[in-house]
């Protein structure tokens, strides 16, 4: 019988990559394993000695054979370490076949041909199992690719997540800010119906959201076999914009008495921010990006202003839901002024916490896509610098903005990378001493 193994990268931007449980790999692996394959999880985050150590060579050395080696690419920043780790593994384990999906796949493909045996483009339900199946027919091809619309995530099973241990499925970290709360992350939906220019998370390029029977099934999975009350959904936007569907979805949460926290669009109705209050909701991260309007129109974000995310914030904290606001420094049209801007709005607006990050030229989107006519000069495709956490956590962060601006670009003067940096430090430092970052 064959057998099959998905590795979890290290997520070495994170600075306590066990805070949040792997969710794609899990989901994938429960596939290939309803299949009849003998499948396990290796997760590389656990065989590190801290964050900070990361010695692929020994850990690879721990890692056991198995005849297929899996990996879901989400974010380009895991790239680089999975190249390596693949070219480890192939070295050790000769016959080894690898194959890999994902966000980072989909958009980099003629680059990830040269690292796998098999890349799978789309989602990978039926492409994992077939990168098997067609490999002991002696059939396997180079690439596998299934079209979203055809394999709609409303009908999918969740995760298993006995792969794992159950320290690494759930903790008391999600939710610290509230106290010491069990919780665990799930998805509920996948895709964004949104068209960001410096964003790549939209695929598919529109909203596939579970069935309500589907969500009840696996929080009391949760509830049952976890003990969890908490759940962070990490949908690129929990509350759809359709009411008839939110509404489903919202009353499926609520019915089983437990709290979550989540992200969505500022285009969030009050009646949809009030039904969500009620089903257990006590935060929400909202996309501003930018608080400069001229910038938010060449993101191609028109759809959001200044009114729009005051009034949905000015919603949400009058049915009792904590706000965060998600912001994006580095981005093209930027101004010397952007961060006494951005502290202002912060002072005016008031939310209760706050993520920056650095602005990232990630492959696929459409500012990378055609970066000259967003005033970039060049583009470092060193994937291991594609963090955009830089200086959350500490001043001594720095991995990330790979990029350079044009001195003169489309809107005018361009800042520096060096300036962009400062930018980053001193309202990433405010907001540490508001207590207003977790």
């Amino acid at each position: 019988m064959p057998t099959a193994c998905f590795i979890i990268p290290s997520w070495h931007y994170w600075k306590d990559p066990l805070k949040h449980t792997p969710y794609w790999e899990l989901y994938y692996a429960t596939y290939v394993k309803k299949a009849g394959i003998e499948t396990d999880v290796i997760d590389i985050r656990s065989m590190k000695k801290n964050h900070k150590d990361l010695d692929l060579t020994k850990i690879v050395n721990k890692i056991p054979e198995r005849n297929f080696y899996f990996y879901w690419i989400f974010k380009t920043g895991d790239a680089a370490e999975i190249y390596s780790t693949v070219k480890l593994l192939k070295k050790k384990y000769p016959k080894s076949i690898h194959a890999a999906g994902g966000t980072h796949v989909d958009m980099c493909q003629d680059e990830c041909v040269k690292h796998f045996d098999s890349i799978i483009v789309g989602p990978g339900e039926e492409s994992f199992i077939n990168v098997i199946t067609d490999y002991n027919k002696k059939k396997l091809l180079k690439k596998y690719s299934v079209n979203y619309k055809s394999l709609h995530f409303r009908n999918t099973d969740f995760p298993d997540r006995s792969f794992l241990s159950d320290n690494l499925i759930a903790n008391n970290k999600m939710f610290n800010q509230y106290g010491e709360i069990n919780s665990t992350l799930t998805y509920f939906s996948r895709g964004c119906m949104m068209k960001c220019a410096f964003c790549t998370y939209n695929v598919p390029h529109y909203l596939q959201v579970k069935k309500p029977e589907l969500v009840t099934r696996e929080i009391k999975y949760l509830k049952n076999r976890y003990n969890v009350k908490g759940l962070l959904v990490k949908d690129e936007v929990a509350i759809s914009p359709n009411k008839k569907i939110s509404t489903k979805i919202l009353e499926a949460i609520g019915n089983e008495n437990i709290i979550w926290r989540g992200q969505t669009t500022t285009m969030a109705t009050y009646e949809q921010l009030k039904l969500a209050k009620e089903s257990g909701c006590i935060e929400l991260a909202f996309g501003v990006e930018t608080v400069d309007n001229n910038v938010m129109k060449i993101i191609d974000k028109t759809w959001q202003n200044q009114k729009s995310i005051t009034r949905c914030i000015e919603d949400a904290k009058k049915v009792g839901i904590k706000v965060k606001i998600c912001l994006v420094l580095g981005l093209p049209g930027e101004k010397k002024d952007i961060v006494n801007a951005t502290l202002n709005f912060l002072k005016e607006i008031k939310p209760d916490y706050a993520n920056v990050s650095g602005f990232l030229p990630v492959p696929g989107s459409p500012i990378a896509k055609n970066f000259k006519k967003f005033g970039i000069k060049m583009i470092d495709k060193d994937w291991s610098k594609y963090s955009h956490l830089l200086y959350r956590f500490s001043d001594e962060e720095e991995v990330g903005l790979p990029f350079e601006f044009e001195k003169i670009t489309p809107w005018g003067k361009s800042l520096t990378n060096l300036e962009i940096k400062e930018n980053i430090i001193r309202v990433q430092t405010w907001l540490r001493e508001n207590s207003m970052v977790y």
